[in-house]
């Protein structure tokens, strides 16, 4: 459960109004890190902001794959909440079942091709600590991407990296509308995915 109560959507300041519902309208749900971010707006802006540049618009890379690039280093990094919003994402994105059922076979599959096998290396690679990237996977990265792609997948990586350790250590609440997508795929089963930490009735808006 949530360590600190969620702000009241109802409360925010104006301009965050038709942002929240553009979110809403696109994923089904606002994600209750927003909703914790809310208690200081600058910086929910600035995350809105960022999340938007990264990995909303359109991009350098295809967004489905940006999810799944973000799904690989959450996974890596053991972020329980973020894991299934990035996989349920790149779902919601285009990946197939397929794939998705796959990725974790991704340096053998016939799925997978070489550039998203570099671009998964570096996912996990970048996702610990101490920093694990290495020269050879860069070389293999710029065979088959651009400079920009590169620096657009680090991007989320990085991205990802705040909110891993954001969402981890509030115990930032699952939505119904993930958990119930997590249950229909059987994340847990297929992958041991543990939302414990993230379960539970929200409190009430502070």
């Amino acid at each position: 459960m949530a360590r600190i109560a969620l702000a009241d959507r109802n409360k925010l300041p104006e301009e965050f109004k038709g942002r929240f519902d553009i979110i809403e309208k696109s994923n089904g749900y606002i994600p209750n890190s927003y909703l914790l971010l809310a208690h200081r707006p600058p910086i929910l802006k600035a995350l809105m902001d960022l999340s938007q540049a990264v990995i909303r618009d359109e991009g350098a890379l295809d967004r489905g794959f940006r999810f799944l690039v973000a799904y690989m280093s959450s996974r890596t990094a053991g972020c329980q909440f973020c894991q299934a919003h990035n996989i349920s994402s790149a779902a919601r994105w285009g990946i197939s079942d397929e794939k998705l059922n796959a990725i974790w076979d991704y340096e053998t599959s016939p799925l997978f091709n070489d550039g998203e096998r570099a671009a998964f290396d570096l996912a996990r690679a970048a996702s610990v600590v101490p920093n694990a990237v290495t020269d050879e996977i860069f070389v293999r990265l710029k065979q088959h991407f651009s400079n920009e792609q590169i620096i657009e997948m680090v991007s989320v990586i990085a991205l990802f990296g705040w909110q891993n350790r954001l969402n981890d250590t509030l115990q930032t609440d699952l939505d119904a509308h993930t958990l119930d997508w997590a249950a229909q795929f059987g994340l847990a089963e297929k992958t041991g995915w543990n939302p414990e930490d993230h379960l539970g009735k929200s409190t009430e808006p502070a």
